[in-house]
């Protein structure tokens, strides 16, 4: 905890890191960090900044594919179907809900 607690007296006084050091880490630790295979597949078939569109009872709903995961309503999501669940309230499979699932994979 001490630490912590130096670092964050230390920022205080002379400053945090800069921008570009910030975004540079971010994408260190998101090379580095195990991706969920949901995720992997989603990058592999759509480039990030994809918008997912879909009308559900008169609302429409916009999720956005991001390095992280999927943000909806500016939110971070790692799943679809995380997403499709909040939305209607019941368990969906999200790429189904979205239009996005494989054609001829029943899964």
């Amino acid at each position: 905890m001490l630490p912590v607690l130096a670092f964050s007296l230390q920022e205080k006084a002379y400053g945090g890191l800069a921008l570009e050091t910030k975004e540079q880490i971010r994408q260190i630790g998101l090379s580095l960090s195990p991706k969920s295979h949901k995720q992997n597949e989603a990058s592999a078939r759509f480039k990030i900044g994809t918008r997912l569109i879909r009308e559900w009872k008169g609302t429409r709903h916009e999720v956005i594919l991001t390095p992280e995961g999927y943000e909806y309503q500016g939110v971070i999501y790692k799943s679809l179907s995380s997403i499709a669940s909040r939305i209607t309230g019941t368990h969906w499979s999200g790429p189904a809900f979205f239009g996005t699932k494989k054609k001829g994979t029943n899964k």
